[in-house]
């Protein structure tokens, strides 16, 4: 039994006025978290060569003699920093990926989906505070990128081939990044980890993880992958202190609408081809 009457070392923050939330069932333990992990990533690797294979074989016909390992090869090259390819890859995953995170909360934990990942409402005045405090870390992170730029364009950057392209993501940015990688970091894994061991390692362990994803396309910007770890810790305190994943997904939008309006004035945008 736990010792009722010694206080915590560093008891957690206080939720904001009128948020506190009630206490969330257990999404699982830390064995369940990783078999998520590992079932997301090799959805991505299933999806993303599922598409490869269709492409592959639609262009089959035109080399008729070239081995199969050579054409997925080629058409992988081709594709690589293709966004029409890229952004429907990543929409159809982001649906599975929900639909694995259902079963993972609902069929084989038997929760309600909804409201164990803490997507409570937000009031008003909380939610602007939030979309406020997005605005500004897009602010301050675009001045430090000013300040140490990555050694090159970033394998992110070379999606953007021409303006249609560049809509194309930012649309994706806008519409799906915010509600699906909240529900997955803020929501599930944030909640597993604040249940197992408490909002500290819960908000380093899901900002952490959420940035870490991310270096693939921020490479070669180690400063850059630097400041995106630091953007997942922001958006995990976000629901550290407000108890809500709600608060999360609007500070995400926020920032991501921030970093979109920027690059929609900036000079490269402008220089972008106007046609695919």
């Amino acid at each position: 039994m736990e010792n009722e009457t010694a206080p915590p070392l560093a008891p957690p923050p206080e939720p904001a006025p009128g948020l506190a939330p009630p206490r969330l069932p257990s999404l699982g333990d830390v064995r369940e978290l990783l078999l998520f992990l590992l079932a997301a990533l090799a959805l991505f690797i299933l999806v993303q060569s599922a598409a490869l294979y269709l492409l592959a074989a639609s262009t089959r016909p035109e080399h008729p003699g070239l081995p199969w390992p050579e054409l997925l090869r080629q058409v992988a090259e081709r594709h690589q920093f293709d966004a029409f390819f890229s952004v429907p890859v990543q929409v159809v995953y982001y649906a599975l990926l929900l639909l694995l995170l259902y079963a993972m909360v609902r069929a084989r934990r038997g929760l309600p989906f909804w409201s164990s990942l803490a997507l409570r409402s937000l009031p008003w005045g909380h939610a602007v505070q939030a979309l406020a405090a997005g605005i500004l870390l897009a602010l301050l992170i675009n001045l430090l990128n000013l300040v140490i730029p990555p050694p090159e364009p970033l394998a992110f950057d070379r999606l953007f081939t021409g303006r249609a392209a560049a809509l194309l993501i930012i649309s994706a940015s806008l519409l799906l990044a915010p509600l699906v990688e909240e529900i997955v970091f803020r929501g599930y894994i944030y909640g597993v980890l604040e249940r197992l061991w408490g909002v500290t390692p819960a908000v380093l362990g899901s900002g952490l993880l959420f940035g870490s994803i991310h270096f693939p396309q921020l490479w070669p910007g180690f400063f850059q992958m630097l400041l995106l770890c630091l953007v997942g810790v922001v958006l995990s305190l976000a629901r550290a202190r407000t108890g809500t994943t709600v608060a999360s997904i609007v500070l995400h939008f926020g920032y991501n609408a921030t970093i979109s309006f920027f690059f929609l004035l900036s000079p490269t945008f402008r220089a972008l081809p106007a046609l695919f």
